[in-house]
């Protein structure tokens, strides 16, 4: 297989996590419905993130320097990963927050996945991130269910941190309902959230996370709104061809802050 090393890239996802799964990709690959499968098995979970793990990493690297992370030094931080998959959206923003030298107190990770095996990778690759750059040892909770079967008491919460939530690829899978989410939210998790979106653009996926959005714009004060659909020119591995390239990766992206 012929593998070329993206170029200025010398994150510790890319080098530990991602390129590690596409040394070792299947012929022929298993089917994992775009993405939109419930993993059941290691070589799935190997084949999502070689042809999805260059999209997420460029996708939030793009959305994270609009989030203001040198507002959080020194702060303490909740990371909340909703149908996290394997965690990529949380060990990417671990190494944005190391590259570029931001060091909240992180408390907490929370990890949503329905597939058990997708949740303890998931798991296994956020303890790997976090080491040898965050002196505390942030407790990492682990939640294997579906969005709609959460309910309140499966999360730990503190009103004086900062929540952040990451949604990548996630609001625009249409098997749970945002409202329930939406109440979930604003149930359980009081004082400055942070919610950062991310997802192919396609026409439903804008219409699910412009849902999501008005739902806390309609009754509450959201502020530092942002949104994007410009493409990303990037390198990634492009399957096809057997290589990394450079590719359009197509977005949607939309994050805000809201007070609860």
């Amino acid at each position: 297989m012929l593998i070329t090393s993206p170029q200025k890239i010398q994150t510790r996802f890319f080098d530990n996590i991602y390129k590690p799964t596409i040394e070792k990709l299947p012929t022929p690959l298993p089917d994992i419905d775009h993405g939109k499968k419930v993993l059941l098995e290691e070589v799935e979970c190997d084949t999502y993130i070689a042809l999805y793990g260059g999209h997420h990493f460029h996708k939030l690297y793009a959305a994270f320097p609009l989030t203001k992370f040198e507002n959080t030094e020194g702060k303490s931080i909740e990371i909340i990963d909703w149908g996290c998959g394997q965690a990529l959206a949380t060990c990417v923003l671990i190494d944005y927050l190391v590259e570029n030298g931001f060091s909240p107190k992180i408390e907490s990770v929370t990890l949503i996945e329905p597939s058990s095996i997708a949740l303890w990778r998931g798991y296994s690759f956020v303890r790997q991130m976090l080491q040898p750059n965050f002196s505390s040892s942030p407790i990492i909770r682990t939640v294997n269910k579906y969005i709609d079967d959460l309910n309140d008491s499966d999360f730990v919460s503190s009103t004086s941190n900062i929540k952040i939530h990451l949604f990548s690829n996630i609001i625009d899978v249409e098997c749970f309902e945002i409202n329930k989410l939406y109440e979930l939210i604003i149930n359980r998790f009081q004082g400055l959230n942070r919610i950062i979106c991310t997802s192919p653009s396609r026409n439903t996926v804008n219409h699910r996370i412009d849902n999501f959005y008005n739902l806390f714009n309609y009754v509450h004060i959201v502020r530092y709104s942002s949104t994007s659909s410009e493409a990303i020119y990037k390198e990634i591995f492009y399957f096809r061809n057997n290589r990394f390239e450079m590719r359009n990766i197509q977005r949607y992206e939309r994050q805000f802050t809201v007070i609860l």
